[in-house]
């Protein structure tokens, strides 16, 4: 069921990539592709794996996937529009809230160039080497 619902997605999106997102769904499906999924058979659009396990309304979702009831299709350029502008809307009035990456625990702080980072890693396996020999030297007794 899943695998057919993700083939879809990127058949319609055309992105071999593409990933179902379904707490930033108007974000990241309808903002980003101008894609909806209509025919969704509960009131709010969940990870199936996290809906109820009662059997008979995930038969009806099942049903209604492979029926193609529920399935992707493309916003015109006109609903585009009025979505991304309802969703604007939202926003600025603070009913959504956009998705914001974590900051670095180290962020501000000047970190050296990949190149640097390598060579550093080829030095440092060359000192451990060396102190290895070093103990092993000052461990042999002298005559």
């Amino acid at each position: 069921m899943i695998t057919n619902f993700l083939r879809c997605l990127v058949e319609i999106t055309g992105n071999s990539k593409a990933l179902m997102h379904y707490t930033r769904y108007e974000e990241e499906i309808v903002q980003r592709y101008g894609i909806e999924l209509q025919g969704w058979t509960y009131e709010k659009l969940m990870n199936p794996s996290t809906l109820s396990s009662s059997l008979p309304p995930l038969k009806v979702l099942h049903d209604a996937l492979v029926a193609g009831t529920c399935k992707f299709v493309k916003l015109t350029a006109a609903e585009r529009k009025a979505r991304k502008a309802a969703y604007m809307a939202k926003i600025a009035s603070g009913e959504v809230e956009l998705c914001k990456r974590k900051r670095r625990s180290d962020a501000g702080v000047r970190r050296k160039s990949k190149r640097a980072r390598k060579n550093d890693g080829a030095n440092d396996k060359e000192d451990d080497d060396n102190d290895d020999n070093e103990e092993e030297a000052s461990h042999v007794p002298k005559s």
